[in-house]
């Protein structure tokens, strides 16, 4: 419904300006603009017609420039037949300024089809054409659609229109100072202020303001675009244990918390700034273009006789190519560069951070020095790396530096002779300069952008990346390799026809017939390496790599404790409720918890802000976990020897405990202890069948008293 209604609006608006055009072109009495400004009008119809399957993002863009050209050429109209003031219709660019958004349009359809064009538009696409409502976070432009999706595309149009019209203001300022100057040459004062007072006072004021409308409106649609991508990364990427899989997966994605924040934040603004920008700077070059070939129509070539129609459009693309080719070939490095540090950055502050978690670890085995030179190696990396971003980066400056300097005299030099042979006026010799310069900056935008656009191609290479991973992630959760995951069982939980394999292929496990029964408890025994915590995993529905089917009861709860817990950053009440949320259960409740899994000296510290990963031992942190149990009750109690940190007492006393306080919970465990024989009602040994280990019941001796 919705693209039905895209390509409905596209159709309306392409009828729309088919019939200005028409109306231009037969409509008798009217003064209409030149006949070519009518005969885009058509031309725009058609790109709108053939845009109903482009980009979401560049559809915004091919809509906007049709809008544009309807005022554009519906104003020119106005302003011809003296509808307008004259201070306004002054102030209007040039006519052929309508066909210029014309061709930008067409440029917009024809760069659709180009690859690196398509994996910027399939990161960006989610946003403009999500329905979701607009986010609460952000009262910036709430107002401005129903959903967020049309907040960012009205954002887009807006700032489009906002760099349109700027563009239309740099165009009337090259035509005022052609005019500022002949007055100059003049010597007519009266003309010289009403040039001043009446034509650069209402542009600057009006310039001013673009520029603040535009500083608003581009932050805005960024915070807006970054608030909603990065919670659907994020969201996505933990969502049903992508996260898990990712490693799994042969997408090269290290890092994912430098592509959600970093690469995230680096895409919008660049994506933003460059879209709009390139496309403000083809309007610009087309638009000056038309300026400097009427400036130099029957241009006579310097101290000779020979006339070249257009040399100054000529020369200036030339000019503009010879340097774009240049910088090419020697900025084409900063984009495996750029790629590298990003890397190579985000490996080193990861160490670093995994230093800080482990360093107790760190300390016990007095291992700074083997840390630090690690840490070293690393750092190395980034300096290496940035190094030859400095030498890339100075030849790069040292090239583009010397091509603007040049660039600033150079159509001085080939329009003075006509100047002094007084085939022009100051005025069109400021305009030649003003204009050459103007399509020379359209055209440099690549030179000068190169740098940008090297980080830009390895920013959208990791993005791109790193979404292609979390979509091999989630194939393997559907697909499984043939495992399959179900609740077609009543009471226990079952296996069949099960086979689990590593992530090299290599089988582990093979179970034909696997019953967990419902009540009492079950330990799982056998050597490590035997494949147990991957069963573990392929109950929970984490475990991708396998074939046959696995039973859990619907509707029935379950909780899996590793051996060695996640302790969440905050409180400790946070702490020993996640997964839930704090709200969830009482003080008493939480406090009685504690008690009851050994750890009673912290009842009293439940809002304390601390590392508790590192302040509490391994043993506290597995008898936390133990209390989140007790609070969530659930029916299916998997234990990955969550008690192994513990002594053989403690140990004990923790299981009785928990038959006691959960009575209506099935206990599964995973263990090494002898002990843990008599504190279960029923055994589960991994034995060794040549190269897999099967499950097969054993007898268990009645649970200890």
């Amino acid at each position: 419904m919705r693209v039905a209604a895209l390509r409905t609006g596209l159709g309306f608006q392409a009828a729309l300006t088919a019939l200005f055009a028409l109306v231009l072109l037969a409509a008798p009495g009217i003064p209409a603009p030149p006949l070519y400004v009518s005969l885009a009008g058509l031309a725009m119809a058609g790109i709108l017609l053939a845009s109903a399957n482009l980009s979401a993002y560049l559809k915004v863009f091919v809509s906007v420039y049709g809008i544009g050209y309807l005022l554009l050429a519906g104003s020119k109209t106005l302003a011809t037949m003296g509808l307008l003031p004259g201070v306004v219709a002054a102030l209007l660019p040039p006519a052929f300024a309508a066909t210029g958004a014309v061709v930008f349009g067409g440029i917009v359809l024809a760069i659709s089809h180009w690859k690196p064009i398509r994996d910027i538009t399939l990161i960006a696409d989610p946003y403009f054409a999500n329905r979701d409502k607009p986010t609460k976070e952000i009262g910036l432009f709430r107002w401005f659609g129903r959903t967020e999706g049309q907040i960012g595309q009205r954002l887009v149009a807006l700032s489009i229109f906002v760099n349109f019209a700027d563009v239309a203001l740099t165009l009337r300022f090259n035509f005022f100072y052609r005019d500022l100057y002949n007055t100059l040459q003049e010597l007519n004062a009266d003309a010289f202020w009403y040039q001043l007072l009446w034509i650069f006072v209402p542009l600057a004021v009006l310039n001013i303001i673009i520029g603040m409308i535009d500083i608003f409106v581009d932050s805005s649609l960024h915070i807006r675009w970054r608030t909603w991508l990065t919670h659907s990364l994020y969201e996505r990427w933990l969502g049903k244990g992508t996260h898990y899989r990712i490693p799994f997966t042969d997408e090269h994605a290290d890092n994912p918390d430098q592509r959600i924040q970093s690469d995230v934040n680096a895409f919008i603004q660049q994506t933003a700034t460059l879209s709009i920008r390139l496309l403000s700077q083809a309007a610009q070059l087309v638009s000056f273009i038309v300026i400097l070939w009427t400036l130099s129509r029957d241009f006579v070539l310097p101290f000779t006789d020979t006339v070249v129609p257009g040399f100054l459009v000529w020369l200036v693309i030339t000019y503009a190519v010879v340097g774009t080719w240049l910088t090419h070939i020697i900025g084409k490095p900063l984009i495996g560069l750029d790629f590298r540090q990003e890397q190579v950055e985000a490996d080193f502050r990861f160490s670093l951070a995994r230093n800080r978690v482990y360093s107790e670890q760190i300390a016990l085995l007095r291992g700074e020095r083997a840390e630090s030179s690690r840490l070293a190696t690393l750092f190395h990396a980034i300096i290496d790396n940035y190094v030859g971003i400095i030498f890339r980066r100075i030849k790069l400056i040292a090239f583009t530096f010397s091509y603007r300097q040049a660039s600033v005299i150079f159509p001085l030099v080939i329009a003075a002779p006509s100047f002094f042979a007084k085939k022009i006026t100051l005025g069109a010799l400021q305009q030649t300069a003003d204009a050459f310069s103007n399509v020379q900056g359209s055209l440099n935008f690549f030179i000068n952008s190169y740098t940008t656009l090297a980080a830009y191609k390895a920013n959208t290479i990791r993005l791109g990346s790193f979404k292609r991973a979390m979509t091999k992630a989630e194939a393997l959760s559907a697909a499984g390799y043939g495992l399959a995951q179900g609740n077609d069982t009543a009471g226990p939980v079952t296996a069949r026809g099960l086979s689990l394999a590593l992530p090299d292929g290599r089988e582990i496990v093979r179970a034909e017939n696997l019953v967990l029964e419902r009540g009492g408890a079950t330990l799982f025994t056998g050597p490590s390496g035997s494949g147990k915590s991957t069963l573990f995993r392929a109950i929970a529905g984490i475990w991708p790599f396998g074939k046959g089917r696995v039973d859990v009861p619907a509707g029935q709860s379950a909780l899996v404790l590793p051996q060695r817990p996640y302790l969440p950053l905050g409180s400790l009440r946070g702490a020993v409720v996640y997964p839930g949320t704090t709200d969830q259960f009482s003080d008493a409740a939480i406090r009685e918890a504690l008690t009851d899994a050994q750890l009673p000296h912290l009842v009293d510290r439940l809002d304390e802000v601390d590392n508790w990963d590192r302040r509490l031992s391994g043993g506290e942190q597995q008898r936390l976990a133990i209390a989140r149990a007790l609070l969530v009750k659930p029916q299916w109690l998997f234990l990955d020897e969550a008690t192994a940190a513990l002594d053989e007492p403690s140990e004990a006393t923790l299981y009785r405990m928990l038959r006691e306080r959960l009575p209506e919970t099935t206990i599964v465990s995973i263990g090494h202890r002898s002990t843990l024989h008599g504190l279960h009602d029923r055994r589960v040994a991994m034995e060794h069948d040549g190269e897999t280990f099967t499950p097969r019941p054993v007898a268990a001796p009645a649970p200890a008293e």
